[in-house]
C-alpha cells in the first residue's frame, strides 16, 4: 500500500530524529521550508509533525520554534524495597511483564543454599522480561519457598508484579533487602530476551528478601540493560 506524504514526512523526520542528525535540544525547519522542501502543502507537513508532538518527539514553543525533546533519563531508584514499577518512581512510565517461566521446581544447589531449603522441598519459579515503554529492561528470576505463596505458581501476578501479588493476595508485608550489584556479559538467551547482542555488558543485581515475621521469602537474580542504570542516594 502507497505511503500518503505526510506519512513518508513523519518517518524522514524521525529517522533523522532517531539517528542524531536532528539533535536533541534543536530545532526543526519551519513548516513553510518543510513544505518547500517536500513539495507539499503546510497543512500536510502539520500533519506529520502533530504525530511526532503526539509521540513527544518534538514540542512546539509558540512564536519559537519547534524543538526536538530531550531524551527522558529512566533508571531505577533503588533506595527503597519495592516493584519495579517503585524503582523507577514515574509514574508515567509503563512497565509491563512477559512472564517466560512460572512454575513449581526443585531448585538448584546454589537456590536451595540460599533459600535454607531441604533437598526434597520444592519452590516456585518465576522467571520474567520486564518491559518499559515497549524497550525491554531487564530480566527477572526469582525463586521463593513454596509455603511462603502456595498456588503462585498457577496464579495470575497482578499487573505483572510478584511484590504487588505477594502483598494483595498472600498478605506478605515486605520488610529489607539484601543486594548484590555486578557486571555480567548476556548470554544467548538474555541477549535475545533484551533485544542486545551477546556479550554485551549488563548490570546483574542478586537479591535476598525478607518479610516482616518471616525469614527470607526470595532470592532472585536480574540482569538489566545498562541504558536503565541504577540510582543510590547516599546519605552522611
Amino acid at each position: 500500500m502507497a505511503r500518503t506524504m505526510y506519512e513518508v514526512i513523519y518517518e524522514d523526520l524521525r529517522a533523522q530524529i532517531d539517528s542524531g542528525k536532528l539533535e536533541s535540544g534543536g530545532v526543526l525547519p519551519s513548516e513553510p521550508a518543510l513544505a518547500e522542501q517536500y513539495g507539499v502543502t503546510r497543512m500536510t507537513v502539520r500533519h506529520a509533525v502533530d504525530r511526532l508532538v503526539n509521540e513527544h518527539m518534538v514540542i512546539r514553543r509558540r512564536g519559537v520554534g519547534t524543538f526536538v525533546t530531550e531524551p527522558r533519563p529512566t533508571y531505577r531508584r533503588v533506595n527503597r524495597l519495592g516493584s519495579l514499577q517503585v524503582e523507577i518512581g514515574q509514574g508515567d512510565v509503563d512497565v509491563t511483564t512477559v512472564v517466560r517461566v512460572q512454575e513449581t521446581a526443585s531448585p538448584t544447589p546454589d537456590v536451595r543454599r540460599a533459600l535454607s531449603l531441604s533437598p526434597r522441598q520444592r519452590a516456585v519459579h518465576i522467571l520474567r522480561v520486564r518491559v518499559v515503554d515497549g524497550e525491554p529492561a531487564a530480566v527477572q528470576d526469582s525463586w521463593l519457598p513454596h509455603d511462603v505463596a502456595p498456588g503462585l505458581a498457577g496464579a495470575e501476578l497482578v499487573g505483572g508484579s510478584l511484590y504487588r501479588t505477594l502483598g494483595e493476595r498472600y498478605g506478605v508485608e515486605l520488610d529489607w533487602a539484601e543486594q548484590k550489584v555486578s557486571a555480567v556479559a548476556a548470554d544467548g538467551e538474555w541477549a535475545g530476551w533484551l533485544g542486545v547482542e551477546a556479550g554485551t555488558p549488563l548490570i546483574g543485581i542478586t537479591r535476598w528478601t525478607y518479610a516482616k515475621g518471616r525469614h527470607l521469602i526470595e532470592y532472585a537474580t536480574s540482569w538489566t540493560r545498562p541504558d536503565f542504570p541504577l540510582y543510590i542516594r547516599l546519605e552522611a
